[in-house]
């Protein structure tokens, strides 16, 4: 079906001399069979056939087609190196109001949550193995459609506005500052 809707797209750019053998069964097979040993998800597949249609010409072998995706994949998460060192920093931060955490990906936080906070907060070089292996398993479950988000934080920001004078409140606070003598302002 892909095959027929690039002849419809591209046109004259998919004509070669033996047409019949390029574009057949059999070529889909050999297709069928690259994507099949590299593993191709199904989301990858119906990445990699919109991303398709954007290109000036149609994937020359499933090698070409597969690489619209996989090369971006790879680029959308951090090293295992450097997701090992954003959530050991992030684990080992102190829960404070001025501390924001900043998680490099979903699939970090992720990672973190099945590891551990505590091992991650105390975690050495010799964990990056460890971490590397449950890293991996979440990216692809990622690549695969599980969602993962970074949740936003619930906390409302203090923000402390002054009294004006001149609002009606004002008058209310002196009327109820009278009973100790004194003014809204004043100091004690």
């Amino acid at each position: 079906m892909l095959f027929k809707q690039w002849k419809a797209w591209f046109k004259n750019k998919m004509k070669t001399r033996d047409d019949d053998f390029d574009w057949s069964f059999d070529m889909v097979l050999v297709w069928a069979r690259y994507l099949t040993k590299k593993k191709i998800t199904q989301s990858e597949f119906n990445r990699a056939s919109e991303l398709s249609f954007d290109q000036d010409w149609v994937p020359s072998n499933a090698k070409e087609f597969l690489a619209l995706v996989r090369t971006q994949q790879t680029s959308e998460y951090p090293s295992a190196q450097e997701a090992f060192d954003n959530a050991c920093c992030q684990c080992g931060l102190i829960e404070d109001q001025y501390v924001k955490r900043k998680w490099a990906h979903a699939v970090v936080l992720e990672v973190a949550n099945r590891i551990g906070w505590g091992k991650l907060k105390n975690a050495n070089e010799y964990f990056l193995k460890t971490f590397t292996s449950v890293y991996e398993q979440v990216i692809s479950e990622h690549q695969n459609g599980a969602m993962f988000v970074i949740p936003e934080s619930h906390q409302v920001e203090y923000s402390h506005t002054a009294l004006q004078p001149d609002s009606p409140m004002a008058a209310k606070v002196d009327n109820f500052l009278k009973q100790f003598k004194r003014k809204h302002g004043e100091a004690i």
